[in-house]
C-alpha cells in the first residue's frame, strides 16, 4: 500500500495479533482501490482512528464475530472487500457524487458498489451488473 499503514485498516486486537501481516485478511483489489481512491482524490483519507486515540475502529476489516454483532453476518467488511472511510474536504454525498460522476475514471475502476445515505463513504467489490451501483442499507 502507498498511502495506508495496516494499522488503519484493521481493528486493535487484529492488529495486535498480526501486525503489519493484517493485509491478508482484504481482497487484494480493495487495497489498490484504496489507494487508487486517494491518488483521485489527492486528499488524505480516514479509515480507523483507534491507533492514535480515535473512536473509529471497525470502518475496515470486521471481524466475523464483529459483523454478527452488527447483525451483518455476511457483510463485506468481514470478507475484506468493503471499506467506510471519510476523505478530507469532501462531504461523504459530495465524495459519491464526484465518484459517481467520473466513475469510468480509472483510478475508479475497482469501485463496484457505494451506500447511499449514510454519512461516510462506503465502497466495495461486490460485482453488480451497472458500472457502480448506489445502494441503501
Amino acid at each position: 500500500m502507498k498511502h495506508f499503514q495496516p494499522r488503519e485498516l484493521v481493528d486493535r486486537k487484529t492488529y495486535e495479533k498480526m501486525g503489519d501481516g493484517c493485509l491478508i485478511l482484504f481482497d487484494t483489489n480493495l487495497l489498490i482501490a484504496l489507494d487508487d481512491l486517494r491518488e483521485y482524490f489527492d486528499r488524505p483519507i480516514t479509515v480507523n482512528t483507534w491507533h492514535y486515540g480515535g473512536l473509529f475502529e471497525w470502518r475496515g476489516y470486521r471481524t466475523p464475530e464483529k459483523a454478527r454483532q452488527l447483525g451483518a453476518p455476511k457483510s463485506l467488511h468481514a470478507r475484506g472487500m468493503a471499506i467506510d472511510c471519510d476523505i478530507e474536504g469532501y462531504s461523504a454525498e459530495q465524495a459519491r457524487r464526484k465518484i459517481l460522476q467520473n466513475q469510468d475514471h480509472e483510478l475508479l475502476s475497482r469501485i463496484m458498489r457505494l451506500e447511499g445515505k449514510v454519512s461516510w463513504l462506503h465502497f466495495d467489490l461486490l460485482p453488480v451488473p451497472d458500472r457502480i451501483h448506489v445502494f441503501k442499507v
